[in-house]
């Protein structure tokens, strides 16, 4: 990582004090290297998802496993390097926060009095849990993306040092008084003013987060109503880097305030979600009252690349979501052949027999016929699709005439034979 200005020796600048300096220092490096962090936990998710994505049979590329190995030790490092910042500026601001001793029963200006801390005063509701937030988030992505990390059977580089304990639990969000809200709103406004958007969504970042759902969506009223354009929007829209359940909350608290506009936004933030969120993520709308906007993500996510489709419904069903499964697997049945037969083949079991059924359902026999001559050379993806088609003869007649003619076989290669021989 290049070396920043900002991390050159300190000189007190003209009517601010060195200490004060420091901690504006400390903390604009602090904002770059968590959002370096962010973008490298990013990475790393996505390359596991990758990973885990290759069918069981299939090794994990030795490029794609190199650059896991990378990412990791990018995320370790900036980890690191964040929780240091944030240690030695919690400890520069408490020193701030103590009061100026007196000289001759008077305070001399510029000494780092409480009033002379730049808008120390509007930020409180989130000031006490920010380097908490900061430890807190480091140790989860830590646990999260070693949780994440493909299992291989083949020897590949791993970083060295100990292993990371568990993820301490993060503290429940505190209810926050009329007022606290009220003095954040001006202190998000008054950074628009100032020409400060990078702090002021960084703020709102961490609003979405540790806020109750039913104290964001209050926020978001505020911004809406008196605050700058598209601050509400952008709160709304952080909402989904917190947990699932957290996220599907603040959109149902949304939903209720008649925020329809911040709502949407977080609704379409929802449709990124990594996979692995998405059953935490349907369990929390269900529980929020919210059914249909489960339903509406299970239909998009149906039109998902191959890959991803197959992450996304194999997910589900180790989630016991089998309903679920099938739904997306359902909305999956358009695809041209040649896509449903790469879903079929790099599904793992049983769910390439729950797409199948589904397709024989669905599909007009041509289109099943094309399917079933692609699927030929795998006599297990086969029989899936027949065994749905024999168990309704009377429905399927014309699929199964139509597979004859083809020349494809309409008896499982493992069923007895009549003693009376072949009828």
């Amino acid at each position: 990582m290049r070396t920043r200005h900002t991390e050159q020796p300190l000189v007190p600048d003209a009517g601010i004090g060195a200490s004060e300096r420091d901690a504006l220092e400390l903390r604009s490096q602090l904002d770059e290297l968590l959002r370096a962090r962010q973008y490298a936990v990013q990475r790393e998710r996505r390359l596991s998802e990758a990973a885990r994505s290759l069918p069981d049979r299939q090794r994990v590329d030795g490029e794609l496993l190199r650059q896991l190995t990378q990412a990791r030790t990018l995320r370790e490092g900036l980890g690191a390097r964040c929780l240091d910042l944030s240690d030695r500026l919690k400890t520069l601001e408490e020193q701030l926060r103590q009061p100026s001793p007196r000289v001759g029963g008077s305070e001399r200006p510029g000494t780092g009095t409480p009033n002379d801390i730049p808008d120390r005063g509007h930020d409180d509701a989130l000031h006490d849990v920010h380097h908490r937030d900061v430890h807190r988030n480091v140790h989860h992505d830590v646990h999260h993306s070693v949780s994440q990390a493909p299992a291989d059977d083949g020897p590949h580089p791993t970083p060295t040092g100990p292993a990371p304990g568990p993820a301490p639990a993060p503290a429940p969000p505190r209810h926050r008084s009329p007022g606290e809200l009220a003095a954040l709103a001006e202190r998000i406004t008054g950074l628009y003013r100032k020409a400060s958007p990078t702090e002021a969504a960084d703020i709102l970042g961490q609003a979405a987060e540790h806020l109750t759902p039913e104290d964001t969506a209050a926020l978001a009223a505020r911004l809406a109503h008196r605050g700058p354009t598209g601050a509400s929007l952008h709160l709304a829209r952080s909402a989904v880097h917190g947990s699932p359940h957290h996220a599907a909350a603040t959109l149902a608290e949304l939903r209720r305030a008649g925020l329809a506009e911040e709502a949407g936004e977080l609704f379409n933030t929802l449709r990124s979600c990594p996979a692995a969120d998405l059953p935490a993520l349907l369990d929390g709308l269900e529980r929020a009252g919210q059914h249909a906007d489960g339903a509406t993500l299970l239909w998009e996510w149906g039109s998902a690349p191959t890959a991803e489709l197959t992450a996304l419904a194999t997910v589900l069903h180790q989630a016991d979501r089998a309903a679920d499964a099938r739904t997306l697997l359902r909305q999956a049945a358009g695809r041209p052949t040649g896509d449903l037969t790469a879903l079929a083949t790099t599904l793992p079991a049983p769910l390439p027999a729950l797409l199948l059924g589904e397709l024989a359902t669905l599909r007009p026999p041509a289109e099943l016929v094309r399917l079933a001559g692609a699927l030929a050379g795998r006599t297990d993806l086969y029989e899936a699709l027949l065994t749905p088609l024999l168990a309704d003869p009377g429905q399927h007649r014309t699929t199964l005439a139509a597979l004859r003619t083809a020349g494809l076989p309409t008896t499982p290669a493992n069923r007895p034979r009549s003693r009376w021989g072949r009828r």
